[in-house]
């Protein structure tokens, strides 16, 4: 089987798919690595105007909302994200859009991929705990399974545009540091913050509070833990105690 490699963009899966639109579902598609493969291979090289032609296609013929679940499969952890974007965009372009509700393998795992995402996303939406650090800026620290920073990023904006605040991703170690309304996203391999003073007396407050409206004799840890998985208390002060 043929293999196909990119240089790992979105715009680079895209050439792909128009550069091998035949081959699509007969071939694997992956980043370029420097591990040794036996398979012929070949790389194409990121044609921004052949990328963009695939998303004028694919907004026009399919909508604009697969588009963007299309970028969320491509920013998801699945390992053969690219090969399952690639077959359901291309079927989707030969039979329509009730491609998508069908039972075909890649159909199946397009929506089980977009539904993981968006459901991490709406997880962080309540879940992230923003602490004041130096520079009076508010920092959230993140470990999201897939490369959902952009847009739990977009919901923070929209709900704190005049503040200062950083998200943090320690699994990408990348972060998004936001100024009143403006985003950028920036590597930082480790994010050395300095809690306030007024951060330490609030998070002291809060866990005090918590602490005396829980009743122990009701306390269900195996009910709190179905509802949120430790992994995600860490960054919960009330419940370092737990």
């Amino acid at each position: 089987m043929m293999i196909y490699n990119y240089d790992g963009s979105f715009d680079g899966l895209l050439t792909i798919i128009f550069v091998k639109y035949k081959e699509i579902g007969k071939c694997e598609i992956s980043t370029q690595s420097n591990q040794v493969n036996f398979l012929e291979s070949e790389f194409v090289e990121t044609d921004l105007v052949k990328a963009e032609r695939v998303i004028s296609s694919i907004k026009a013929n399919i909508g604009e909302e697969f588009f963007v679940n299309v970028f969320k499969v491509f920013k998801s952890n699945f390992a053969k994200r690219e090969e399952v974007i690639a077959i359901t965009i291309k079927s989707c372009l030969l039979y329509g859009r009730v491609y998508l509700g069908s039972s075909k393998k890649s159909a199946v795992k397009f929506r089980e991929i977009v539904k993981s995402f968006n459901h991490e996303v709406h997880f962080y939406k309540g879940l992230a705990r923003f602490r004041e650090i130096q520079e009076g800026f508010l920092l959230a620290e993140i470990e999201p399974d897939h490369d959902s920073l952009m847009h739990i990023t977009d919901h923070f904006l929209k709900r704190m545009p005049s503040e200062k605040f950083i998200i943090y991703d320690k699994n990408r170690k990348k972060a998004s540091i936001c100024i009143n309304g403006t985003y950028e996203e920036v590597e930082i391999l480790e994010m050395d913050a300095i809690e306030t003073n007024d951060e330490k007396i609030f998070k002291e407050a809060w866990i005090g509070f918590y602490n005396s409206i829980g009743i122990d004799e009701r306390k269900n840890h195996k009910l709190m833990v179905s509802n949120m998985p430790k992994k995600y208390w860490k960054y919960l002060p009330e419940k370092q105690s737990l």
